[in-house]
Parts: C-alpha cells; sequence; structure tokens
C-alpha cells in the first residue's frame, strides 16, 4: 500500500484572516514534510473562476513543488484536459517532468463545470471526443522526434516537443472519471484509475468492476488502485471528527453538493442529492477515513478488501483548518497508520 498527501485544492474561505501566498507557502512545507515522513506522492486540484481562490494553475504549481523537493512524486489530480491546448499542455508537462527529475504523475479528467468551459471559450459539449485527441497529441509529441496530427479538433502541423520528459516513454498519465466513457480512457491511454472523494464504496466496487472490464478488452494492466479519500487522523475519533467537520464539509458541499444538478451525487443511503444544503457530515460520513489510528486502519482495510485500493491519497487538507493541525495529523498518520500496510 502506498500513501499520497492531496490533492490540495487551496481554497481560502471568506472571513479566514489568511492570504493566497500564505496558503501556498504552508503547502509547500507541508509537502517537504510530507517526503520526509514517507508519503509517496503530493497532488494538486484543479479549478477556476472560485470565489475562494480553488487551485486554477497546476503546472506552475507542480513545478514549485517538484523544485522544493527531491524524492516525493509531485501529481496533479486533476488536470483538467479539455480546457486546456494541447501542445501548451504537451511542452509544460515536459518541462515539470524535468524540474522533477522525473517523478511527476499526470493526472487528468474531463471537467464538468459550465462556467469553467464558458470562462475558457471551449464547448462542454464534445469535451470527451477533445480529449481523446489531445491524449493522442501528448503521447506522440513526448514519444516522437516530430510528429503531425490532423483530427476532428486538432491539426497540427508538422513540429516537434523540447525538451522531452524524463520519464520514458512519457509520465504516468491517471485518469479521473466516474462514466463508463471515463473508465475506457482510463484503460485505453492511462495507467491507473483514481476513484474521486464523491462516491461511497458501493459506487467504487462498480466502477473498478467496469473498468477492470475495459482492462480486460485493452489487454492491459493498470499501475494501482487508487482511491481519493478525506482523511483526517487525531488521538480520538471525536477530536478528529470536530478538527476536521468544518472543512471536509466545505469541500463536499462546495465541490460536489454545489453542482449536483450537472453531475448527479448520492448519500450514504444512495439517495441523489439536489444540493450543497442536503450534503452533511452526517450522510456522507461513510466515505471520509476520520479517526484515530486504529479507526483509521479499519476504514483503510475496508478499501483494500472490498475494491482492491492499493494506494490511497490522502486529503487531508481542509478549508479552515489551521496547518499546525494539519500537520499533527499528518504524522500521527505517517507514524501510526502507514507502517500497518507498509511494513
Amino acid at each position: 500500500m502506498k500513501f499520497g498527501i492531496g490533492p490540495y485544492t487551496l481554497q481560502l474561505p471568506q472571513g479566514s484572516g489568511q492570504t493566497h501566498a500564505d496558503i501556498y507557502r504552508e503547502m509547500l512545507d507541508q509537502v517537504v514534510m510530507a517526503e520526509e515522513l514517507g508519503y509517496d506522492s503530493a497532488s494538486l486540484v484543479e479549478h477556476h473562476f472560485q470565489e475562494d481562490g480553488e487551485c486554477p494553475s497546476l503546472l506552475p504549481t507542480a513545478a514549485a513543488m517538484a523544485a522544493r523537493t527531491s524524492k516525493i512524486k509531485i501529481g496533479t489530480a486533476m488536470y483538467l484536459l479539455p480546457l486546456h491546448r494541447p501542445m501548451q499542455t504537451a511542452e509544460d508537462v515536459a518541462v515539470v517532468d524535468n524540474i522533477a527529475n522525473g517523478r511527476f504523475i499526470f493526472g487528468v479528467a474531463a471537467g464538468y463545470r459550465p462556467e469553467e468551459f464558458a470562462g475558457h471559450g471551449e464547448e462542454r459539449s464534445g469535451r470527451e471526443g477533445r480529449m481523446e485527441e489531445q491524449l493522442d497529441i501528448l503521447i506522440q509529441a513526448w514519444t516522437k522526434d516530430s510528429f503531425s496530427f490532423s483530427g476532428k479538433h486538432y491539426q497540427i502541423p508538422n513540429t516537434s516537443v523540447n525538451p522531452k520528459p524524463v520519464q520514458k516513454p512519457h509520465p504516468p498519465i491517471w485518469f479521473g472519471a466516474s462514466t463508463k466513457g471515463g473508465f475506457r480512457r482510463a484503460a485505453k491511454w492511462g495507467s491507473a484509475l483514481v476513484a474521486s472523494p464523491r462516491h461511497h464504496i458501493n459506487e467504487l466496487a462498480e466502477h473498478y468492476r467496469v473498468y477492470e472490464d475495459y482492462l480486460r478488452q485493452y489487454g492491459r494492466k493498470s499501475d494501482a488502485t487508487t482511491v481519493i479519500r478525506q482523511v483526517y487522523c487525531a488521538e480520538t475519533t471525536e477530536k478528529a471528527e470536530a478538527e476536521s467537520r468544518d472543512g471536509i464539509i466545505y469541500i463536499q458541499a462546495g465541490m460536489y453538493g454545489r453542482w449536483a444538478k450537472t453531475r448527479p451525487l448520492k448519500d450514504d443511503k444512495g439517495q441523489l442529492v439536489s444540493g450543497a444544503d442536503d450534503v452533511t457530515f452526517q450522510t456522507f460520513r461513510e466515505r471520509f477515513i476520520i479517526g484515530n489510528p486504529e479507526q483509521c486502519i479499519r476504514e483503510i482495510e475496508k478499501y483494500r478488501d472490498r475494491v482492491g485500493m492499493d494506494y490511497l491519497m490522502c486529503m487531508m487538507q481542509f478549508p479552515g483548518v489551521e496547518s499546525k493541525k494539519t500537520v499533527a495529523s499528518m504524522k500521527l498518520f505517517a507514524k501510526e497508520v502507514m507502517p500497518h500496510f507498509t511494513r
């Protein structure tokens, strides 16, 4: 079992008394500490035009993380590929992988928020087709001395991308997906499917079943069975819940519940929710890995046994939670929980 830290959202709630400069500085310090504590990776979420400044610029941020570290992998979870131009992405990812000296994990997703596509001058409809063409372009750009591309959405004359990534043939491509089309893309182009924190374990079991079917269809194997969960560890479960509750619901309600009409969301009982007001700590509690070390171990074992999870991304940094509390959770989790699965 491997453990990553993040993905970081880098949100700044109204009235927090901090600046975004503070939030980014704290994140970089935490990533350095995560490397020292033995976490395998640190990753970032991408979203745009949010009042709280949720991280809109992943690759520059990833480059800063890579420059501050030497061993921990740096990743995106997820880079919203259809919002970006493919050749710019190809060059930026290659540069980040060089700064990281081959430690970059390129996590991608299709995106879903209408205002993000409108703000970038891109159509939301057809994003899946654009994404698939971009994946072909990226892989050719990273693996060929020169190439050209002629598709429905993109026309690229003979050109060459340099520098190439350090990793050969290219950085691993991990996919955030919740639909059959996404699972198929993950199996065809990627090396791992990453399960979202918005889904209950019952949904994840079905997602991975479909994904495995596609892997067999394409004759491929995945690098990891990766799940993102909100994680928080303290000396007692009561303390862990008290310190993390508000920050977790800020994310679950604001990042997922708010867009429930655009992308359906179910509570722990499998009932569809209509909006952010329906998302509460208790009605979504079963998808959080929160508690004392023993409780966290039991929850992780459940995901390992039920969906085959062997890589847990620990979303442990919540808006409004003091950095010193996050650091304490990171340290306790690394000391008491991780050794149970890595020894």
